[in-house]
């Protein structure tokens, strides 16, 4: 270990000597990580939001509340989630406690962008290491979110839900959601609708165009609760339509999803309770480079008609006693994946770059938690397996050199062995240890991983297919990678002391077989990259890294209806076989609001702040970034119990910045040149209203 981890490592542990800590404080160690706060969470186990009326339209967005939590932008409505320098298929996603097979190649359709805000409930990230527990796959953390379905209603059947509305004036984006719920004692239905639409965003640099959505999603839901059995069967549909992703090489033309799920829990006994999930999805996918962007020459119009469909699973067992937990259970995931890129004035041309892809995970896990006034233990031991395969590839209509290289790569690929299948196990364990009625302590300790994804391993023409990485780089996969294993350390305080609640921890993360591109020795796939697009190609790999930081929040009551609060994080990631940084971090960053509340009005003003960002990836070509801040003013006015009005103003200064992980601009036309960062919105307002009933 080197000095400047030792150095920071100390350094946190004396935060409670310098902070101290009043014996006689009101806030007890165990409500510290019940506390939630508008827009921010302090607590050392978990975050969690309240987005239900956040004034946003991208659900991921909401993550740069929490410690330690960001997105990457490729457009208005496909954030990745990111935690602590890990995103993509690293960080764990669920909606209504399972996840969701994507359709596309490049996370257009990103878990999150299924569930917006004026319809989720809360948003909860698992601080440090998630529980083995929680999916299947999550090395990098794990974020989840549900659909607001509304409450059973007593002994007497009533209907109850809202209607509501939100206008932003950049953009002229709009958003019209809706619940009705009928419900009972026992039974419950509930009709969801929401309909998201806008126009391009104007920075202070200028138009990004294309940057305009139009997202609609529909849900219609029973559930039943009884004395020992509950019982929840949802159906829902995504359909999104012309919505620009700058950052990729192309935009969405239709995302069209079928979902459905149902969750069983039923009370064996006393202390036994059994809990059954599943959930299906399938998504068909277009997207171009011609419609929303200024269109290239006809004979580079290119569009891709991806599919994916899957079903996710899980059963488990619980037994509770009165100071201990243990769980145990099956689940999995079985995804299918096809893409075939097109050009529609070229009925020759075709590249069929995935075929038949399926990537299939099983696993078996059992979890034990104990918890008491002083100490709560949590072991954690998962086993699973992850199965891929391909069909075989081709491409058409491509002559000469061009035509004769890919066909040589085609046939090796068809002529390589390409059934892969990846055994691991995962184990965590976390201790929290309450030293006073105001003070806890914790570790947490963990070896997770995560195997290739069905791009990593099965792209096998140099494309910008890479699950949403946007770094403008061709790629080709690897199918002899193996899985991503990340040994984790994690250390925090949790400190209630009068009006201070504080939660920092700092962390580390070793991470072997790291799957990032370098340069590829494929003489034939670089000649191809380079006909493409002037670079030769990166190829997926497996190298070592190493992710360290520390991430805190932290809030203080001023008086009766006055408070400020704020996060602090920082992530830097850097390879450790070679003197290169991670692409795609987020810098240090910072942010700190004043928040006047009352029983009817909640107004908060808020300082974010970004640190300059230069140590990039050079192999992914990654710019450097310059530090900014930006001030906004949050407004909630409840007039009455059933109506909420809203408002605010983002960057109300008009500070012209560039936000790190927005990346770079892909689209021809916009105002802003191809190959710079693209920026923030200007001055932007946005009023809403909620009518509860």
């Amino acid at each position: 270990m080197k000095i400047s981890r030792t150095a920071a490592f100390c350094a946190c542990l004396m935060l409670p000597v310098i902070a101290g800590a009043d014996p006689a404080a009101e806030v007890a160690a165990d409500e510290i990580d019940e506390v939630v706060v508008t827009g921010r969470s302090v607590s050392t186990s978990l975050a969690m939001i309240e987005v239900d009326r956040e004034l946003l339209v991208d659900t991921a967005a909401v993550l740069r509340d929490i410690p330690g939590a960001s997105v990457n932008t490729n457009g208005p409505i496909t954030g990745i989630a990111q935690y602590r320098g890990m995103y993509g298929d690293r960080v764990a996603v669920s909606i209504d406690h399972l996840g969701v097979v994507s359709g596309g190649p490049n996370a257009m359709d990103t878990p999150l962008s299924y569930v917006s805000p004026m319809i989720a409930g809360t948003l909860a990230v698992a601080r440090g290491i998630a529980s083995v527990s929680l999916a299947p796959e999550s090395v990098g953390g794990h974020v989840s979110t549900e659909l607001a379905r509304g409450d059973f209603n007593g002994a007497q059947s009533g209907p109850s839900g809202f209607v509501g509305s939100r206008f932003t004036g950049n953009g002229n984006v709009s958003t019209s959601a809706g619940r009705l719920t009928l419900a009972s004692l026992r039974h419950k239905v509930s009709l969801i609708g929401e309909l998201d639409d806008g126009g391009d965003i104007e920075t202070p640099a200028g138009e990004i165009r294309p940057s305009g959505l139009h997202r609609e999603r529909s849900d219609l839901s029973y559930a039943f609760a009884g004395d020992r059995v509950t019982f929840l069967v949802y159906g829902g549909r995504l359909d999104t339509k012309d919505t620009g992703t700058p950052a990729l090489p192309m935009d969405i033309r239709y995302i069209e999803t079928h979902l459905a799920g149902a969750d069983v829990g039923v009370d064996v006994t006393d202390i036994w309770r059994i809990e059954v999930r599943a959930g299906w999805n399938d998504v068909d996918h277009l997207m171009d480079n011609f419609s929303l962007r200024q269109a290239p020459p006809a004979p580079m119009y290119r569009q891709n008609l991806t599919s994916g469909s899957g079903l996710q699973y899980r059963v488990a067992a619980k037994r509770a006693t009165a100071d201990a937990e243990f769980t145990v259970g099956i689940d999995g995931i079985t995804a299918d994946h096809d893409a075939t890129i097109t050009n529609p004035n070229n009925a020759m041309f075709s590249i069929n770059n995935f075929v038949d892809v399926s990537r299939d995970v099983s696993s078996l896990f059992a979890e034990w938690r104990r918890d008491n006034e002083v100490t709560q233990f949590e072991l954690g031991l998962r086993a699973k397996r992850v199965t891929g395969k391909a069909g075989d590839v081709g491409a058409t209509g491509l002559m000469g050199e061009m035509g004769a290289n890919v066909a040589l790569l085609a046939d090796a690929f068809n002529s390589a062995e390409r059934q892969q299948a990846f055994e691991d196990v995962d184990a965590v364990a976390k201790f929290i240890y309450r030293a006073s009625a105001n003070m806890e302590w914790q570790i947490e300790l963990g070896s997770k991983t995560r195997s290739p994804s069905y791009q990593e391993l099965y792209l096998w023409v140099p494309l910008q297919a890479t699950g949403g990485l946007a770094d403008g780089r061709n790629y080709i996969g690897d199918l002899s990678l193996r899985s991503e294993r990340s040994n984790e350390v994690t250390v925090g305080f949790g400190l209630g002391a009068g009006r201070l609640t504080l939660s920092p921890q700092i962390f580390f993360r070793d991470v072997i077989n790291y799957i990032q591109g370098i340069p590829s020795t494929n003489m034939t796939a670089n000649m191809v990259s380079q006909m493409m697009s002037g670079t030769p190609a990166l190829q997926f790999s497996n190298v070592d890294a190493e992710i360290w930081g520390v991430d805190l929040a932290w809030k203080v009551d001023l008086a009766e209806h006055w408070f400020v609060d704020g996060n602090v994080g920082y992530a830097r990631g850097r390879r450790t076989d070679v003197a290169d940084n991670l692409y795609r971090l987020s810098p240090l960053n910072a942010s700190i609001g004043v928040t006047r509340r009352t029983d009817t009005l909640a107004l908060t003003t808020e300082l974010v702040t970004y640190a300059a960002q230069d140590k990039v990836s050079a192999y992914n070509n990654e710019q450097p970034s310059a530090g900014y801040g930006i001030w906004n003013v949050v407004l909630a006015w409840s007039p009455l119990e059933s109506l909420r009005v809203e408002a605010r103003i983002d960057n109300l200064l008009d500070k012209a910045y560039q936000d790190h992980l927005a990346g770079i601009n892909r689209a021809n036309g916009s105002g802003i040149p191809v190959g710079v960062s693209l920026y923030g919105p200007e001055r932007t307002a946005t009023a809403g209203v909620i009518f509860s009933f």
